[in-house]
C-alpha cells in the first residue's frame, strides 16, 4: 500500500507545485510588505536627493 501512495496527493488531487508556490502565505503581498524599506533603498533616495537644493 505504501508503494502505490508514494508521490500521490493525499486529497485525490495532482500536485501542481506552481500553484502551490503561487499560494504560500508567504508569497503573499500586503500593505506591510511595502512599508519597510531596505537600508541600500534609504541611501539611494538620500543620494538622489542630496543634490536639490
Amino acid at each position: 500500500m505504501q508503494e502505490e501512495l508514494a508521490g500521490a496527493s493525499c486529497m485525490g488531487r495532482p500536485f501542481d507545485a506552481i500553484k502551490f508556490i503561487q499560494h504560500h502565505p508567504l508569497n503573499r503581498l500586503t500593505s506591510q510588505s511595502f512599508k519597510h524599506k531596505s537600508l541600500l533603498a534609504k541611501l539611494v533616495e538620500f543620494l538622489k536627493q542630496a543634490g536639490r537644493p
